[in-house]
């Protein structure tokens, strides 16, 4: 227990029923059992507390005398200073820590949280190695963790965007024009069978730590893909891949691949330094090194820094440092920061209105909350009429209204633009809904439903809903590590989360083909196998419209069956000031940092 933390706890165990600066009465051993050590080490504490001009002291002198202590600093403005100094120094985690458990009875907290408010945004701070122009300074709070920022391991959108950030790979997809454009290479071929594949590398392409890349980077990059990790099936059917010479790259298929220049755009195909991850791979996955157009300066629980690369072989970004501050999970909705002094992205939280002259884009997401449930496992949810019930019973379009905040839409699919053509939701069929319950032979078994923190109110919006209709739900939450375990995914009988298409075809492919998707780990073995079925179709069809189709009828079936229930389609809202430009939501939801900049310096900004 820190100093600090020792004179809030003994505000809260002697201040109540006295006042300012009044002394009273203590013993050491009440001292020793406030600050958890021994006698000799409450002496060193309380001298300490007095040179720091916490408490007032007057030693008790011989036997039966007591000692008199005085507290001289409000609770309420020191807590509030001490959070900001540790937030200052980049610890919010701790920030955060102190008034959870000292803030209570005091407005410490929301002091805290209007304080904070004023730093996010876009700033120009002093530097003194910019000769006077300062550092532009994009500061952003981010609810939710950076799971890794390791290419071959990623599987969140928010970890996606990150890596896209740090890294480059061989191809990009353009979202605007639908097409594939050069990466880090500039031309390739593929030969008139289909079976090999060669890509040009761009000269002058250097990683962060100022090797260039080459090819045998590529190589390496994937052939540790290959060597079983989460993203593998994406290069199914590649026998070898060989460096031609440093800047040209070759893959030898075993059968045509006609979306392999796809998968190439992936954010898991990024392209790693194979020096750096040999000499110690471990050491990699905590301070990654890419050639994208930001490098990453710290990594800490709390907070994440970036700042630009100024030898991005593209165009250096405008902004010169990107601050990512990682609040807490378990941060109120309603005490998150709002009207942030210039950029407002955001995700999870209810509508806040921006000021009149502020911009507004609203974007809703490629993809769905679902819940998906365990065909691997007994239980009522086995039966298909037991989850028709709870599909109807769902009540999305109460979703909607009583949660509200980005909940946009009824899910029918995957989808947002096949929402749109579907009828608005009728009231729930009550009598449908036990007549189905009925027919599953439902005698009021439980079931267990796991979500995560972004999540959890559409959870539980489910499990209360359940409980009108006598079905007994155990909800268990989770964080975003522990939901992918691989026991808890086999243990649970459903998983609600979202999916969000980033990659369109290649993402829908995920669903189906990615180690630990849930969708995937809870299909039947007979549904699985005809998934594969179809997933071959797909990959083997060289028309998009045609892959399209075979995915709709994956997408059928599991309405069909219930397997999965589509829920809602969210959206991102983001508000900035109008002379913040470069402002746009890229396919994963969130704000490319690369082309943000400020027209006006921040002072002519009122």
């Amino acid at each position: 227990m820190s100093a600090e933390e020792r004179y809030l706890a003994l505000y809260d165990r002697f201040h109540a029923g006295h006042q300012p600066d009044e002394a009273y009465e203590v013993t050491l051993d009440e001292l020793m059992e406030v600050f958890y050590c021994t006698r000799r080490n409450v002496k060193f504490v309380i001298r300490k507390l007095v040179d720091e001009g916490l408490i007032g002291w007057q030693a008790g002198l011989g036997r039966g005398h007591r000692s008199r202590l005085a507290l001289l600093v409000e609770k309420e403005r020191y807590l509030f200073e001490l959070a900001v100094r540790h937030a200052r120094s980049g610890e919010y985690k701790y920030a955060f820590e102190l008034l959870e458990r000292y803030g209570g009875n005091t407005a410490a907290r929301e002091r805290f949280m209007a304080w904070l408010n004023d730093q996010f945004g876009y700033h120009q701070e002093a530097d003194e190695q910019t000769d006077g122009f300062g550092l532009d300074t994009l500061r952003l709070p981010v609810y939710r963790p950076i799971t890794t920022l390791d290419p071959a391991m990623v599987y969140y959108c928010f970890d996606s965007h990150m890596i896209r950030q740090l890294y480059d790979r061989l191809l990009r997809f353009d979202e605007a024009t639908g097409r594939i454009v050069p990466g880090i290479a500039h031309y390739w071929t593929r030969s008139e069978d289909g079976l090999v594949w060669t890509f040009h590398l761009r000269k002058g392409v250097r990683f962060h730590h100022g090797r260039e890349v080459d090819a045998e980077d590529v190589v390496f990059t994937i052939e540790r893909q290959l060597r079983g990790l989460p993203n593998s099936w994406m290069l199914d059917g590649v026998e070898s891949v060989a460096a031609e010479g440093p800047r040209i790259v070759t893959f030898t298929l075993s059968k045509p691949k006609s979306l392999l220049p796809r998968f190439l755009c992936g954010s898991s195909m990024s392209i790693v330094p194979k020096d750096l991850v040999q000499q110690d791979a471990e050491a990699f996955g905590r301070h990654p090194v890419g050639s994208g157009p930001f490098k990453l300066v710290k990594w800490a629980e709390d907070h994440v820094v970036l700042a630009a690369y100024t030898d991005y072989f593209e165009r250096r970004p405008h902004l010169d440092t990107v601050e990512l501050i990682l609040m807490p999970d378990d941060h109120p909705a309603g005490s998150r920061p709002k009207d942030w002094k210039q950029l407002v992205t955001d995700h999870e939280s209810a509508e806040e209105k921006p000021e009149l002259e502020w911009q507004t884009i609203e974007e809703v997401d490629q993809g769905c909350t679902l819940l998906t449930w365990n065909m691997k496992k007994e239980g009522p949810h086995r039966h298909r009429s037991f989850r028709q019930a709870i599909d109807l019973l769902a009540d999305r379009g109460g979703m909607i209204r009583v949660l509200g905040g980005n909940r946009k839409l009824a899910a029918s699919g995957f989808r947002y633009e096949a929402a749109n053509s579907k009828p608005p939701e009728q009231a729930v069929d009550k009598r449908r809904v036990n007549s189905l319950l009925a027919e599953a032979g439902y005698a009021g078994e439980p079931i267990t439903i796991s979500s995560y923190s972004i999540h959890e109110q559409d959870a539980r919006w489910i499990v209360d809903r359940c409980a009108e209709f006598g079905i007994s739900v155990e909800f268990r939450l989770e964080d975003w590590h522990t939901i992918r375990d691989p026991e808890l995914v086999a243990s649970v009988d459903g998983i609600l989360y979202g999916v969000v298409f980033a990659e369109d075809e290649v993402c829908e492919l995920e669903l189906y083909e990615q180690e630990g998707s849930f969708i995937k780990e809870h299909l039947d073995p007979e549904f699985r196998q005809w998934v594969r079925g179809r997933i071959d179709e797909a990959m083997a069809a060289e028309n998009p419209d045609d892959r399209r189709r075979v995915f709709l009828r994956i997408e059928q079936r599991l309405r069909d069956e219930c397997s999965v229930l589509f829920l809602l389609h969210k959206k991102v809202t983001t508000h900035f000031h109008p002379d913040v430009k470069g402002v746009s939501i890229n396919s994963l939801g969130w704000i490319d940092f690369q082309h943000v900049w400020l027209e006006k310096p921040r002072e002519q900004i009122g």
